[in-house]
């Protein structure tokens, strides 16, 4: 384990990535845990959050690449908060949905169909580990906008 300081402790959303396995797993339900309490202190906060931490994502991400030399590292899962932050944001006043935008966006987040597939295969960058994750989030977001319509 690398030395913690405060890029390492973003990156790993407070040390879940050095949980040694399915660290992803758990980085996308601390999103659900970290997207309910802001939707508890104000829903529309969350569209000032996701793209800052997107931001900061890619930047903390190539700094943690950088000093480790680890191509999108398990321990990075600032990237499936993300994800999930993007998944979940049209069902979080449904629990039963907002379990199901977990279980949707970890299979995107594992399948990786396209583009995420590109971004995870061809940018070897901060860029490249936070985009897959938020393709898989829009891709989840889209099917859960389509089951609301259809209940």
């Amino acid at each position: 384990m690398n030395k913690l300081n405060i890029n390492s402790i973003f990156v790993s959303v407070f040390g879940i990535g050095y949980i040694p396995f399915a660290s992803g797993t758990f980085g996308s339900f601390a999103g659900i845990i970290i997207g309910y309490l802001i939707y508890l202190i104000n829903y529309n906060l969350l569209f000032l959050v996701i793209p800052i931490l997107f931001i900061l994502g890619i930047k903390a991400s190539d700094i943690y690449q950088n000093k480790t030399g680890e191509q999108d590292s398990k321990v990075i899962v600032i990237d499936e908060v993300v994800g999930q932050l993007i998944a979940m944001l049209t069902v979080l006043d449904n629990f039963l949905l907002l379990f199901l935008s977990f279980l949707i966006f970890r299979f995107f987040d594992i399948v990786k169909p396209w583009p995420a597939s590109f971004f995870d295969k061809n940018m070897k960058n901060g860029k490249g580990v936070m985009m897959d994750d938020v393709i898989a989030g829009i891709y989840s977001l889209i099917i859960l906008i389509i089951i609301e319509m259809c209940i």
